[in-house]
């Protein structure tokens, strides 16, 4: 629950700073299926978020399971970002509140992200992200 809230957040926050509409009369990009597989340190990573963003729409987000992630993602050059939260230390201010803690290095989510991904019209749109902690 704590890491679809977060990434929902986060999404929102992404596509308010980056601009989430089109300019008027610019049709959307086609949405198409992408499907692939996250690594992290070199192992499957076991649950987490893969978020797709293009420019001028609102990121597309899918669940990793198992290494694995499937959904739709418009066509067009997307900046990717790849989550994984564990349990982090309690709020200073309220000790009965969990929070949560991307593991993932920073270089791969956010503005600073250095993975993209080329989604194209009729294409195997597979993609593999080998990430780390650090």
């Amino acid at each position: 629950m704590h890491r679809w809230a977060f990434a929902i957040c986060l999404s929102f926050s992404m596509a308010w700073v980056s601009g989430c509409s089109t300019p008027k009369g610019t049709p959307s990009p086609s949405l198409v299926p992408v499907k692939g597989t996250v690594n992290i340190d070199g192992k499957p990573m076991a649950s987490g978020d893969v978020i797709f963003n293009i420019a001028g729409e609102l990121p597309k987000g899918f669940t990793v399971t198992n290494g694995k992630f499937s959904g739709e993602a418009y066509e067009g050059k997307n900046r990717v970002d790849v989550i994984s939260n564990k349990d982090g230390p309690p709020l200073s201010t309220d000790p009965n509140t969990p929070t949560k803690i991307n593991v993932v290095s920073p270089k791969y989510a956010g503005e600073r992200s250095i993975l993209n991904a080329e989604v194209k019209t009729g294409g195997a749109n597979d993609f593999k992200f080998d990430v780390t902690t650090n």
